[in-house]
């Protein structure tokens, strides 16, 4: 490369990286001052990459060496990892030093999107290894349970899963599945209990327990321990959930600090509600549930969890619908509370057009992505809601993933 001009693609760069940024990748600065987003490397390396893509303002690069390491970085103690799968992609990052990066990640997302300087505090986290109760895997040509490699379609044999639930190990030990298909399953970590689902016009899936419940519709029971006790949902194969019990408990448990206007509400709505996790963990005194949720499958099964709730509301409303689509009965008292966990994309226009419609005094979001919790901050500032406190989780060990909880109150 030119020493005065920009990086080109297949140029070998010397870098030294600065920060972690949204998504997982480092920044760094190029010899004539260009932003060059790095995969692989730690804040505080020193390293060779590779230029993937050139733009006239920044570069991608991929992480080739590492001349001198950070503080930071440990060997990935995986070999799935180190054989290049990339379902953990911050396993190379020592665990200590995970949330301070995550929440970085934040900090600089609120500055740079919502143009708020903002303190998030670090939340916790949970378990580092055992913690997922739900994986999905491809079938390798030899029809064995595999994970992906990094930034590609090829597959990583894995032999166990230090992430996984032990159970979910087992099922993974056992099982043997058409080459190229995928397969998604399930634990509980309460009783066992397993659910598989994948598209059996692709391909088959053999070797699982007899007592495995297959399909969408297929069910566990499972427990999270909730700021309102023990909590037990139905989920379906179907139907989103959290990376575990653990990370379901965490989560309420967060909200609930948070938020603490929902134990006396008498009126509570929760938007993109799934299986009623977040309603039913924090909503069992409000005299009114109300849950949104486009996926039929998570409301049939919120059908049932609610109302388990003990005492349960006088009245429960589950409706099936987008949100932004989605409009309040006229006789419906305004909520008290409003509290919404929307899927990566964030709650977006449509999303925050539906709080302001409700005009509730306090909203908790709960965000698994940085950028899109600085749109939606600086999309419900607009609409009258000032962010009043943001906390950090981490829910994904080991790879680059952070939600965020955050509170809103309105100011008008």
């Amino acid at each position: 490369m030119p020493p005065d001009g920009p990086p080109a693609v297949g140029d070998e760069v010397e870098l030294e990286p600065e920060r972690f940024v949204a998504g997982g990748e480092s920044l760094a600065r190029s010899a004539d001052g260009r932003i060059v987003f790095v995969r692989g490397a730690v804040p505080g390396d020193r390293v060779v990459a590779s230029v993937i893509d050139a733009r006239r303002d920044w570069s991608r690069a991929r992480l080739s060496s590492v001349l001198s390491a950070s503080p930071d970085r440990i060997v990935a103690s995986c070999a799935a990892r180190r054989a290049g799968c990339g379902g953990c992609d911050w396993a190379e990052v020592a665990d200590a030093a995970q949330m301070t990066h995550k929440v970085g990640v934040v900090v600089e997302a609120l500055r740079r999107t919502a143009r708020i300087d903002f303190d998030v505090v670090d939340g916790g986290s949970v378990s580092r290894t055992g913690y997922r109760t739900t994986m999905r895997v491809i079938g390798d040509e030899a029809g064995k349970p595999s994970l992906r490699m990094e930034s590609s379609n090829t597959a990583v044999p894995i032999a166990g899963c230090e992430v996984a639930h032990p159970r979910l190990v087992e099922l993974l030990d056992e099982m043997r599945l058409t080459p190229g298909l995928e397969a998604t399953l399930r634990v509980s970590g309460h009783d066992g209990g397993s659910t598989a689902r994948w598209d059996r016009r692709v391909g088959e899936v053999l070797g699982l327990p007899t007592e495995t419940r297959t399909g969408r519709d297929a069910a566990i029971e499972e427990v999270v321990d909730s700021a309102s006790g023990l909590l037990r949902l139905r989920v379906s194969a179907g139907s989103f959930f959290q990376s575990g019990p653990e990370a379901a408990g965490l989560l309420i448990g967060t909200l609930a600090r948070m938020v603490p206007e929902c134990t006396d509400a008498e009126h509570l709505v929760d938007l993109y509600g799934g299986v009623g996790l977040l309603a039913g963990g924090l909503g069992s005194s409000a005299r009114r549930l109300t849950v949104v949720e486009s996926s039929r499958s998570a409301t049939a099964d919120a059908l049932v969890n609610l109302p388990r709730l003990d005492p349960p509301p006088t009245e429960i409303d589950v409706v099936t619908s987008e949100v932004g689509a989605w409009r309040a009965s006229p006789d419906a008292p305004t909520p008290d509370v409003v509290i919404a966990d929307p899927a990566r994309s964030g709650l977006g226009r449509p999303g925050v057009a539906a709080v302001e419609r409700l005009r509730p005094a306090v909203v908790g979001l709960v965000s698994c992505d940085p950028v899109s919790m600085a749109r939606d901050a600086a999309l419900l500032a607009e609409a009258g809601f000032q962010l009043e406190s943001a906390i950090a989780l981490d829910l994904f060990p080991g790879s680059h993933h952070v939600e965020v909880v955050s509170r809103f109150v309105r100011d008008r």
